[in-house]
């Protein structure tokens, strides 16, 4: 087995990415696939450059091939994304390679295994009804069976091991240790990687001090975004935002993914008492429910997204960057006839939901920057094809 998958959202791609890529040619991958978020993330943010300029940056750190992971599953919880990313790796891959705090696949499969139990479903179910969150919900009943101490990338880890048990994926998982700072920790600091947050904190405010976190290709691409009005802040959108909310009945957004239990009102009516969109999240918060929560909350309004559009798998994904090594294995995968691979924008089936959902995703993205652009620019986007492999 050798045609490796890394799924990613490279926002920035850093060392540890880089260093991932290097891991699996040193377990023996000849072709390595990231399936890569487009143009939002997990956390419900959008990504701080767009998808064609971080898939460059990833074969040109030794990726052969990049394909989305479309919208909304790149910015839906983790039981969906990762269930969408391996529905697009299983037709090019054979060997998923994660990193993960802990480092253990079989204790990962194990988490993964009881999470399919009836009782564990059961008590997360009760606890949910109790008012827990989700996430904590979730965490407590895995310690509860005795699996302690997982964090962000563990978590994540188990949801791909439970999407390729629960798709029938002819794949295996590997995991590699996360080296260097938290997922979760905000500021860049000392020697080794960086999290992806704390550099964009350090992109946003103090640009240079990024630069020794990550390889010279994004660097440049991030200095070039920052120079032209390109990267993304969430204050370019705080008209569009609050305008939306302060305007939208809050009853009638019930059926959005995420707004269960009354969020969709307490967003309107927060809204209407904030004078930007960080203040309206900020205000929020909550314990039950976390930061990207209501952050996906918000945008799954905005575009429409229903619990029945994340519960769905991808109809086609699009070919956002490849080496030849790459080119070679679409070409040879395709004959396979997997998931239909997308190479133009412009010729996605319009008639998709997938495709209304992103196009509306990329008309609210065309406008988070300082520099606007027209709604439909990412359809005149073209693929990054690495001529030199």
């Amino acid at each position: 087995m050798s045609q490796y998958c890394i799924i990613s959202e490279f926002n920035p791609l850093h060392n540890g990415h880089a260093y991932l890529i290097s891991k699996s040619r040193e377990m023996g991958a000849e072709s390595v696939t990231c399936v890569m978020s487009g143009n939002a993330t997990q956390r419900g943010e959008l990504a701080i450059v767009d998808k064609y300029l971080r898939a460059e940056a990833a074969v040109r750190c030794g990726a052969d091939l990049v394909l989305e992971l479309p919208y909304p599953w790149c910015m839906s919880s983790a039981e969906y994304f990762a269930t969408a990313a391996i529905s697009i790796a299983s037709h090019f891959c054979d060997t998923l390679l994660f990193g993960s705090e802990c480092a253990d696949i079989e204790l990962l499969k194990g988490a993964a295994a009881a999470c399919e139990t009836m009782d564990f479903k059961t008590e997360f179910e009760q606890r949910g009804t109790a008012g827990e969150g989700a996430a904590a919900a979730y965490i407590s009943c895995l310690e509860h069976r005795g699996f302690c101490g997982f964090s962000s990338n563990d978590l994540l880890g188990i949801a791909y091991i439970r999407a390729i048990n629960r798709l029938g994926a002819d794949m295996q998982s590997v995991t590699a240790r996360r080296l260097g700072a938290a997922y979760n920790s905000d500021t860049a600091e000392g020697e080794g990687f960086q999290s992806a947050t704390a550099l964009r904190n350090c992109i946003r405010t103090r640009l240079s001090d990024a630069k020794e976190y990550m390889p010279e290709i994004m660097w440049r691409i991030i200095q070039m975004e920052a120079d032209n009005g390109g990267l993304t802040d969430i204050a370019c959108l705080d008209s569009l935002i609050l305008g939306y909310f302060r305007l939208a009945n809050g009853d009638q957004l019930e059926s959005i993914a995420e707004c269960s239990g009354g969020i969709a009102n307490r967003i309107c009516d927060t809204a209407r008492r904030s004078t930007s969109a960080t203040e309206m999240l900020e205000a929020l918060r909550t314990k039950r429910y976390t930061d990207a929560r209501l952050r996906r909350a918000a945008l799954f309004c905005m575009t429409g997204v229903e619990q029945k559009h994340i519960s769905a798998l991808p109809e086609y994904t699009t070919l956002l960057a490849a080496n030849g090594r790459g080119r070679a294995l679409l070409a040879k995968k395709r004959k396979l006839r997997g998931i239909t691979v997308v190479t133009k924008p412009a010729d996605a089936p319009k008639d998709s939901f997938q495709y209304l959902l992103s196009d509306k995703l990329d008309s609210i993205y065309t406008l988070a920057r300082t520099q606007k652009l027209t709604a439909d620019a990412f359809l005149k986007k073209g693929t990054y094809i690495d001529h030199t492999m």
